[in-house]
């Protein structure tokens, strides 16, 4: 078995179709503040555009690197 050399965290965006619980990855971002920045910014977007059927919602992914 080879261990991981380093290991990095990133935050991944979502959208969601409400309800549901498996979504589509739209963006990837090193802080969590950015991530939330941009999910609120979509979801704005959507809502200025008159779609009400997504969230969007930043969830934090750990990952190693070999």
């Amino acid at each position: 078995m080879k261990l991981p050399k380093t290991k990095t965290g990133l935050c991944i965006v979502m959208r969601h179709l409400i309800g549901e619980n498996d979504g589509i990855p739209v963006g990837i971002f090193v802080t969590e503040e950015a991530a939330d920045d941009y999910a609120g910014a979509c979801e704005q977007e959507f809502k200025d555009q008159g779609i009400t059927a997504y969230t969007f919602r930043p969830t934090y992914t750990m990952f190693y690197n070999e």
